[in-house]
Parts: C-alpha cells; sequence; structure tokens
C-alpha cells in the first residue's frame, strides 16, 4: 500500500513538471498594453523615398561630359539608367540583357558601380523643396541627420530621412529625433521640383535597414497630398533577459553581435544572411551592400554568379533571425488625395494620425523563480520532498558512505561486532496486544507454560522457577521447544 500510493505520487509529480516546464519554455512572458504614455519619447521614423528612376536623361548627359571617352549615343544613355536602377532584384535581369560588349563600358573596380550609381543619380537638391520638420523649416539636403541623404539599399537607389544608416562616404552625423505631445506638428512636410512624382515611400524605424524583407507603405504620385500612420511599439523589460532568445522570440539590440551593424535588428540580421550566403557561392556581394571587412564587392562581372545562384542567397530560413526586443511598427491609414485645384503642387506631408501611439510591454511572467517555486511545492505536496532532503539524499549517499567506508572502517567494524556479540533480548510471546492488556508477568512465559502442562498454577514466579532455575523448557509435542532466558 505505501510502495503505491509512493509510485502515484511520484507519477503525478512527474506529470505536473513536465506541464510546469513546457510553460517555462513556450509562454514564460506576457505582453500588455502600456499606458504611461505621458512620459513617451517617440521617436520620429525614418522615411526613404526610392524613385522609380533614379537618373534622369541630364544627369546622365552630364556626367558623360565629364568623361573623356564619354559616348552620348541612346544606348548608352540606356544602359546608365539600367544601372541607376539595380537593386537585388534586377541584377539577373541586367546581367542577361547587358552581355560582354557592355561590360567594358562599366567600371571594372568592385566600389565602382557605387560610384558611378551616385555620380549619375539626380542629385538631392535637384528634387527636394522647402522642408519642414515639425512645422519648422528646415535645408532639405545638409550635412545632419534632419535631411534627406543618398542610401544605396537592395531595392535600389533612395533618399532617406532621419536614417542612421548612410553610405560610407558620407560625412554626416546622426541624431535620431523624437516628437513629444507638445509639439505643434508631428509631421515632415516636402515637396519635389519635377511635375511627375513616382516613388516607393518607406516608413520604418531609423535603426532598420530597407532590404527585400520590407515592402514600401505606399506608392507615392502627385495626386496624394496627405500621409498619416500609426505607431505601434512593443518592447521588452530588463527581466526577459533571464530567459532565452527561443523563449522570449525577440533579440536585445545589445544581445548579438552582427558584422554589418553595432546594434541589431531583424533587417540587418536578414541582410547579413544573404550578404553571407553570397559570398560563400560568389566569393562576393553586390555593391549595394555595407562594406565590411571579409566581403568585398562585386564587378559586373560576377553578377552571372549571383544570379545563378540568386534564390539561394534570398533563403534566410536557415539563420534563424528574430525580431528586435524593441519592434515598431508604422501602419499608413487612408491617404489623402489632392483637390483639382492643388495638382500642380507637388507636395505632401507625412504625420502620425494621433497621440497617445499604442505601446505594447512584453515582460516575464512564469521565470526561473516561478519554476523553482513551482517544482518545490509540487514535490512537497505528493511525495513530502524539499530542497534540503534532496540535499541529505545527496549527502548520504556521496561523502557520508565515502567517509563511512574508507575512513570509518575500524569504527564501524567494531559496532558490527558488539551487535554479534549482544545477547537477544527476551520477548512476550503472548498474543494480548498491549492496547488491550499491560505486559503479562514473566512477558507472557508463565502463561504459556501454564497451557502446555495444564496447570492451574504455574511453576515459576516473575521469571524464576519454583527449583530457583533461571531458564524454564517447554515441551512442545513431546519435544524440547527451546530455553527461553528469564529475566526481571
Amino acid at each position: 500500500m505505501w510502495f503505491t500510493c509512493v509510485t502515484m505520487g511520484a507519477v503525478a509529480t512527474c506529470v505536473v513538471i513536465f506541464s510546469l516546464w513546457d510553460k517555462f519554455q513556450n509562454n514564460p512572458t506576457i505582453t500588455g498594453l502600456d499606458t504611461d504614455f505621458h512620459n513617451w519619447l517617440v521617436p520620429f521614423p525614418a522615411v526613404t523615398l526610392c524613385p522609380t528612376q533614379p537618373a534622369s536623361l541630364s544627369s546622365i548627359a552630364a556626367y558623360l561630359k565629364t568623361q573623356q571617352n564619354g559616348t552620348k549615343n541612346l544606348e548608352v544613355f540606356d544602359l546608365y539608367a539600367e544601372v541607376s536602377r539595380l537593386s537585388l532584384a534586377t541584377i539577373p535581369e541586367f546581367s542577361r540583357k547587358y552581355e560582354e560588349q557592355w561590360r567594358n563600358v562599366l567600371p571594372k573596380e568592385s566600389d565602382g558601380l557605387a560610384q558611378l550609381i551616385l555620380q549619375i543619380a539626380d542629385k538631392c537638391e535637384d528634387i527636394f523643396d522647402q522642408c519642414k520638420f515639425k512645422n519648422d523649416p528646415i535645408t532639405c539636403c545638409r550635412d545632419g541627420s534632419l535631411s534627406f541623404h543618398p542610401v544605396l539599399t537592395e531595392n535600389g537607389f533612395c533618399y532617406s530621412f532621419n536614417s542612421m544608416h548612410l553610405q560610407e562616404s558620407s560625412e554626416k552625423k546622426f541624431h535620431k529625433q523624437y516628437i513629444k505631445e507638445t509639439d505643434i506638428k508631428w509631421s515632415l512636410e516636402f515637396s519635389v521640383k519635377s511635375r511627375t512624382v513616382s516613388m516607393s515611400l518607406y516608413i520604418i524605424d531609423s535603426n532598420e535597414r530597407i532590404g527585400i524583407d520590407v515592402q514600401p507603405q505606399l506608392n507615392w504620385d502627385s495626386k496624394i497630398d496627405r500621409i498619416q500612420f500609426s505607431f505601434k511599439e512593443t518592447y521588452s523589460t530588463e527581466d526577459t533577459r533571464q530567459l532565452s532568445i527561443k523563449q522570449r522570440r525577440c533579440i536585445f539590440e545589445d544581445e548579438i553581435k552582427l558584422k554589418i551593424d553595432n546594434t541589431y535588428t531583424f533587417t540587418a540580421c536578414t541582410i547579413q544572411c544573404r550578404m553571407d550566403s553570397a559570398k560563400s557561392r560568389c566569393g562576393c556581394v553586390p555593391f549595394f551592400y555595407p562594406k565590411v571587412s571579409g566581403f568585398p564587392h562585386c564587378n559586373v562581372s560576377s553578377f552571372q554568379c549571383i544570379s545563378t545562384h540568386m534564390q539561394d542567397i534570398k533563403d534566410v530560413s536557415k539563420c534563424d533571425c528574430q525580431l528586435g526586443c524593441r519592434n515598431t511598427v508604422y501602419e499608413v491609414e487612408t491617404p489623402k488625395i489632392k483637390s483639382e485645384s492643388a495638382l500642380d503642387e507637388n507636395k505632401i506631408e507625412i504625420s502620425f494620425v494621433s497621440w497617445p501611439m499604442v505601446r505594447y510591454k512584453r515582460e516575464v511572467l512564469f521565470g526561473w523563480v516561478d519554476l523553482l517555486v513551482s517544482f518545490g511545492g509540487i514535490a512537497g505536496l505528493f511525495l513530502g520532498f524539499s530542497l534540503l532532503s534532496g540535499v541529505e539524499i545527496i549527502y548520504y549517499f556521496t561523502i557520508r558512505a565515502f567517509i563511512a567506508a574508507f575512513r570509518e572502517r575500524k569504527y564501524l567494524n567494531r559496532i558490527r561486532k558488539e551487535k554479534g556479540e549482544k545477547a537477544q533480548p527476551a520477548h512476550d510471546l503472548s498474543m494480548t496486544p498491549y492496547f488491550i492488556a499491560e505486559p503479562l508477568p514473566g512477558r507472557g512465559i508463565d502463561i504459556v507454560v501454564k497451557r502446555f502442562r495444564n496447570d492451574s498454577k504455574p511453576d515459576f514466579q516473575y521469571g524464576r522457577d519454583v527449583k530457583g532455575r533461571n531458564n524454564v523448557s517447554i515441551p512442545v509435542c513431546g519435544q524440547m521447544y527451546g530455553n527461553f532466558p528469564l529475566r526481571y
């Protein structure tokens, strides 16, 4: 019965402990709404615009004038226009369309294509005009993060505002821009000088990079006057660092060191994964990736290799990239269309929808301390087990056994010998339980003798027979059963 109860308790303990362990591994966190919005310092996002045609014919012609052997036929213009539109998606088509005879026209250096695109693309001053940030006029194109600057991405040539990922050649120092509840406006306003507008608009966190994992929120044309977006941020408390990456399903900015960035982000992780794949298969990476030691840029002759392994390069499932523990999502509301009278004004305003913003907090629901307390409670409930009991068991079968076997061997042998030489104590042979009657005189032997002799009076009293002998032999079936030591 005792063994059955212990077994059932052990089984119940294991079942509950396994369920608690599963909860600790798969659902140890909880995400709730953070309501302390009055003290928030909300970062303004990075606004990135990627023109459909980065290089106009006039900019290409201006570049060709600077070249000594610059050819001005239509095919060369088309070639440079295609070069300005180069991205990870257009590399296969470019390598098929422009074969060996055109490769001599393009730079052979590893960084030549990047420098060529920056030279032939339309300059920032020729595109943006009348810029305002939080209702304050700013210079659209100047040194500093509070302006537009060119950047090469996996999606092509772009201009970015409030992004920390500047071109390596740029000397601009990045300062992240924030908004407050008391600001007059939470918006960026600008206009473009060209009458025709065709740009992909990205609104992302300033730490993130533009890549094929990021989709544009809007394809902006001259008909759109205003864009509003909502801000949804999820951040993790410091307590969640006690959990593994698999448990909390996110990575802190300083937890994993990337080769292409000082802070971890999901887009940086996927871009580095594609760079590793391109280098392992072709020995180089496309020109729009950041300059990193050990990752040389490919020239035009290597595009064929990149095109051949494009599917393997795009596959990032092998890298196990996770979202950052501070993840921000910007959702664009329905854009406002211009009135007919304002169609000639290529102006746009990009702003937050309203204050307060939506912010979520991820914190620990079931941590290591909770797991330890739960294990101890369950083991104590079903088995009466405690941590001290476990320590005692380990001590008894390890340290104590070692000391008894080696250091106290003589003492144990002496105890064993004394126990063997010690006389056996007398036993009460009556079957009457002690809780019914007190122990009989002579420990019941006088009653046993009386029954075997059929005497009305026992031959001894208080453990000594009538002849003064100390031992009494009790006949059983005509034989002597044994000598019983009689003691006071």
